[in-house]
């Protein structure tokens, strides 16, 4: 018996997404989970807000969380509220910021955007990037 391409695209796709919900990585250290209470909440706080536009399947993204795991412990990375937000799930948030990609990370600071980099991967560069808002 053969299957058709077709088929066999439908199948592939309804594991890798049954594989999606079923393991969710775990977040970076300093990070907590997006939810549109919680974000608004930071963006009125005193501390700018850090935003890593994360998926699962991205391997950018891991390298990104790679990154953030080594300049969690630093001045710079502890005086951001950290908050990730799934590309795949949080489309409100992707929306109200016109962020089309993953792997981008995005600084409020006062309640408005301040910088954003896609696809940026040396926890130097993302340090610089965090070292220039002040």
């Amino acid at each position: 018996m053969s299957l058709s391409r077709r088929a066999l695209m439908a199948m592939s796709g309804l594991a890798l997404s049954g594989g999606f919900f079923v393991a969710l990585a775990a977040l970076p250290p300093g990070f907590t989970d997006y939810s549109k209470e919680k974000f608004e909440a930071a963006l009125k706080g005193a501390k700018p807000v850090l935003v890593h536009v994360h998926a699962d399947w991205c391997p950018v993204c891991v390298r990104q969380e790679r990154a953030f795991k080594e300049i969690s412990e630093s001045a710079d990375f502890k005086r951001f509220n950290a908050i990730q937000v799934n590309f795949d799930m949080d489309t409100d948030f992707r929306k109200a910021f016109n962020v089309n990609n993953q792997s981008v990370i995005l600084i409020f600071k006062g309640g408005k955007e301040a910088g954003r980099i896609g696809g940026v991967t040396d926890p130097a560069k993302i340090g610089d990037f965090l070292a220039s808002v002040k």
